[in-house]
């Protein structure tokens, strides 16, 4: 007979809540900051810098899906978390004090080979330390948090950095390590269902007269496990960060050139202005996805890209463009709960969630390592204006595939079976 699974305790749940504040920040290192400070210190060129973007991109993309399927094989999940982040803050450490262009290279590529440990952790822990049921509301509760935890990085950034020199940026993000592993350390093992957190569903087992808790936790899986749903999503999520990813970038070049020593306190209030949307949009995300079906939701996602892409061709001060990232929260917010619901659903009880996971953590970094180098290119060629509207093309092609080609991914009479235990499950037990 099937043995109750114990509820997390608060002090899981609170250090998850810590986690989640915490580690996605550190996980790109000093983030568009680097760019601010290759810009405006280094006096490197858009290509230079599109290069460098690209290369350390593309070593996180490659082991973007290896790192998914090592997260579904491996027990204390938030331990590799914290190896990962005290890897990064090494690299931050050697980059301040070597600022050259093969230490800045050869640094941000194991930041982001490292990073790709992130953010599968996080969304394993959550699906084994609450279930199923809440799932939605706990990944909407993550992206808020880590949006507020963005505000705090892009404050004490962009003051560090201005009051102390771009080389303070550096070592604030090393101190803003410390704290992050120490939350990964404090989430209890056995707080976590290490089957569940790879997607091999209880009541997947049950379906086949198994009884999960009596089933190893590394027992593959049977029959294949993706369809051609997770292909066009994956298409859908690569085509976004292609329009995507470089739109930042180039706000934050043409914010670098046109305002001084200014520019990084520029920078950290256009973050401030994403990820103070974020919050909520996500927040509503969680809240009514259980509700809702799933590509509805997202389209809106889709919709505010190429939108954004062409606004920016009608700003050019550093307050217009940086305003034009309230957009850029709202579809963050949305594009980051979605794509985990969805492909949630498409691997449910497959035993390989984290490793899908890794495949459209990989297909992301593919398009913004790409954005990067393409629309780097394009600007240094023909202007930032040229490469906005490049972006936006793009970002348009990605809307009318989700809306032709993507079905929808919700069951809703599992959805409606969870729906009352959602909330529960993101509360915390004593």
């Amino acid at each position: 007979m099937s043995i109750a699974k114990p509820t997390p305790s608060r002090r899981s749940l609170r250090a998850l809540d810590a986690l989640a504040f915490f580690a996605p920040d550190i996980q790109g290192g000093v983030g568009p900051f680097l760019i601010v400070f290759m810009a405006g210190t280094l006096a490197w060129d858009p290509q230079r810098i599109g290069t460098v973007m690209f290369v350390s991109a593309l070593v996180g993309l490659v082991v973007q899906a290896p790192a998914g399927a090592l997260i579904d094989s491996v027990r204390h999940k938030p331990r590799w978390i914290a190896g990962a982040i005290a890897l990064i803050a090494a690299c931050l450490v050697v980059m301040a004090n070597w600022p050259g262009y093969g230490v800045i290279l050869a640094g941000q590529s194991l930041i982001g080979a490292a990073g790709t440990l992130v953010a599968p952790a996080i969304a394993a822990t959550s699906l084994g330390m609450v279930g199923r049921a809440g799932l939605d509301a706990r990944v909407g509760r993550n992206a808020a948090i880590t949006a507020a935890g963005t505000v705090l990085w892009a404050l004490g950034t962009g003051w560090v950095g201005h009051a102390f020199g771009p080389h303070a940026m550096f070592f604030y993000a090393v101190a803003m390590a410390l704290p992050t592993v120490a939350a990964a350390m404090l989430i209890r093992p056995r707080d976590v269902d290490q089957r569940l957190a790879r997607g091999a569903d209880a009541d997947a087992d049950a379906d086949a007269g198994v009884d999960a808790d009596t089933a190893a936790v590394t027992a593959p899986s049977t029959g294949r496990w993706y369809d051609h749903r997770l292909m066009v999503l994956l298409a859908c999520a690569f085509l976004f960060h292609l329009a995507n990813a470089a739109m930042l970038t180039l706000v934050a070049q043409k914010v670098g050139t046109r305002a001084g020593t200014s520019a990084t306190l520029w920078l950290s209030g256009g973050v401030i202005v994403t990820q103070l949307v974020t919050i909520p949009i996500a927040l509503a995300v969680g809240r009514w996805a259980p509700r809702l079906a799933r590509k509805p939701i997202f389209l809106v996602g889709f919709a505010v890209l190429p939108v954004r892409g062409l606004l920016y061709l009608l700003a050019d001060s550093p307050a217009a463009l940086l305003s034009l990232q309230v957009l850029d929260g709202i579809g963050a917010g949305i594009f980051g709960v979605m794509l985990t619901l969805m492909i949630g659903d498409l691997t449910r009880g497959s035993g390989h969630f984290n490793f899908a996971l890794g495949i459209g953590a990989a297909c992301v970094g593919l398009g913004a390592a790409l954005s990067n180098l393409v629309a780097g290119t394009v600007a240094h060629l023909a202007g930032y204006g040229t490469a906005f509207v490049l972006l936006a093309g793009i970002a348009a092609c990605a809307l009318m595939l989700f809306a032709l080609a993507m079905p929808e991914t919700r069951d809703r009479r599992r959805s409606m079976a969870h729906g009352p235990a959602a909330a529960a499950l993101t509360t915390a037990a004593p």
